[in-house]
């Protein structure tokens, strides 16, 4: 289960807890495989994220991992310890199944 941004949300995301409104209503039921109705449903109603099914997991791109690791460490290309900084999370990000 991970809980995410519901700018983030796809349509075939399936719901691992429901959500529920401040007095605790269940506005979708646990188990639900969210639409794009679902998801326009909880952006009008400023449902700012859920829990769905599934092992948290990159919420971006290799590429665009490798572009934010790029920027990050643009002022410290020239220090040696930092790139054997950057050089690790480089390779964690190449390792991560994407």
């Amino acid at each position: 289960m991970k809980r995410v941004s519901v700018e983030l949300l796809k349509p075939g995301a399936k719901l691992a807890k429901p959500v529920v409104n401040d007095s605790g209503m269940i506005l979708i039921g646990e188990g639900t495989v969210l639409k794009d109705s679902h998801i326009d449903r909880l952006q009008s109603m400023s449902i700012s994220s859920v829990f769905i099914e599934g092992t948290a997991g990159p919420l971006k791109t290799r590429e665009e991992l490798l572009a934010e690791l790029d920027a990050r460490f643009q002022k410290t290309e020239g220090e040696p310890y930092m790139l054997i900084v950057k050089r690790m999370f480089k390779d964690y990000i190449d390792g991560m199944s994407i």
